[in-house]
């Protein structure tokens, strides 16, 4: 048993967000991927490869430029070819020059990344399970360091080894929620005193036969559509699935005092997040939403935040039957008769779903809806569900002051996250 202390256990350290880098498939940087969002048009574009591949008509959110070029990098790291890797180094180098964070003076020793990725890197895995190793000498095979471009914490390795981060390099997986998840452990990090900085985000390239047919097998991909742009229609009564999207979102996250001592202006403080489980099924969910309501819940208690003071709730929003039902239960359990007066929205019928990268970039993109007054518009949305009766801002922007905002987020296992940010106010 642990002795009681005489001394009183310090206060948790604040959080705030100081930058931000984004790759989507609207745009490669911040403000046009932002732009892209807002201006209420879609970036889904037909996957005519792989829609020969699978026999069956594809639309996908693809990365403008042919995911980068490696090229355009200047790393020294041997996995930058994975590009998954590469649009999280983008995304990093953005979100340093964001933060106006000057690495001359950064102090590695208490910098740290949390890099998340669903997967790891699968187009280095296709690539080397399609050599035929029997047939080549030791000296065509491929070369050692193409291996570890398949492994989960791959991104986290590439950035700290690029940055020379000291501190710590972690890459949580929990599928579709992992993106959101890297952000809180990032936080918490910061928060217990271990990191005064943290890049924290996820990344994301799954544009890929095994992939997109195993979603296909599940039955999750939206199918039925008479345009690429309409195929994905979160809480339209005519949704029948998601369209699989790739990208990379990149936070610096800061302490508090940090941040002050440099003089910058943070986007916004992080409040606190939660963490739940529904293991109702590998792919479906409780259509009670018991699990759910109470995550809501807890988190809006541990961070003192009021029902009341939510502006707006950046939703999961997959487009798919059973999730759309299931977090629009959640939060009528969750906020009673309030929730149909709070604005929301899901931003994967304009650029897709970003997989292992969808937490991050939606939370990303959060923030600047924050910043610019701007509620972002659930795209597609045309016939609402009478089962979905909440204020999901259909089709069109909408002007409001969003001062806290609520994130959720969910994955394929059970996988529930919640989160709560705060626009920055220095006088508060």
């Amino acid at each position: 048993m642990r002795p009681p202390s005489t001394v009183s256990d310090p206060e948790p350290r604040r959080v705030v967000i100081t930058g931000i880098g984004l790759i989507t498939p609207y745009a490669v940087g911040r403000e046009a991927s932002w732009q892209g969002i807002r201006s209420g048009h879609s970036a889904i574009q037909p996957l005519q490869g792989l829609s020969n591949q699978l026999q069956r008509p594809l639309a996908g959110g693809i990365i403008p430029d042919a995911r980068l070029s490696s090229a355009t990098l200047s790393s020294q790291s041997p996995l930058q070819t994975e590009p998954s890797l590469t649009l999280a180094l983008k995304a990093t180098e953005e979100a340093i020059q964001d933060a106006d964070l000057n690495l001359n003076r950064l102090n590695r020793e208490t910098a740290g990344c949390v890099i998340g990725s669903s997967k790891g890197g699968m187009a280095s895995f296709a690539q080397l399970a399609a050599i035929p190793y029997s047939n080549h000498s030791a000296a065509e095979q491929p070369p050692p360091e193409l291996w570890p471009q398949c492994f989960a914490g791959a991104a986290s390795h590439t950035i700290a080894a690029h940055y020379n981060l000291q501190a710590a390099a972690l890459t949580p997986v929990s599928a579709c929620a992992t993106g959101f998840s890297s952000i809180m452990r990032g936080a918490e990090l910061i928060r217990e005193g271990i990191c005064d900085t943290v890049l924290a985000g996820s990344t994301d390239a799954s544009l890929l036969p095994a992939v997109l047919a195993s979603f296909h097998r599940m039955g999750v991909l939206a199918s039925q559509f008479d345009s690429p742009a309409r195929a994905c229609r979160p809480y339209d009564i005519r949704r029948n699935g998601f369209v699989v999207g790739e990208g990379a979102g990149i936070l610096v996250l800061e302490s508090l005092e940090q941040a002050e001592q440099r003089g910058v202006t943070p986007y916004a403080e992080w409040l606190t997040g939660g963490l739940g489980s529904d293991s109702t099924h590998l792919m479906q969910f409780d259509p009670e939403a018991q699990s759910l309501a109470h995550l809501i819940n807890e988190t809006l208690r541990r961070a003192g935040v009021e029902h009341d003071e939510i502006d707006y709730i950046n939703l999961h929003g997959t487009g798919t039957q059973i999730n759309d039902v299931y977090e629009t239960h959640a939060l009528q359990k969750a906020f009673g008769a309030h929730a149909a007066s709070i604005a929301c929205s899901s931003l994967k019928g304009g650029m897709g779903h970003l997989l292992g990268a969808a937490g991050s970039v939606e939370l990303a993109l959060t923030l600047l809806a924050m910043r610019d007054g701007i509620v972002p518009p659930t795209l597609n949305l045309e016939e609402p569900d009478p089962e979905c009766a909440l204020n999901y801002t259909p089709l069109v922007a909408v002007p409001r002051e969003i001062r806290t905002a609520l994130k959720l987020s969910f994955g394929f296992g059970g996988h529930l996250a919640a989160g709560l940010v705060r626009k920055w106010n220095a006088e508060r």
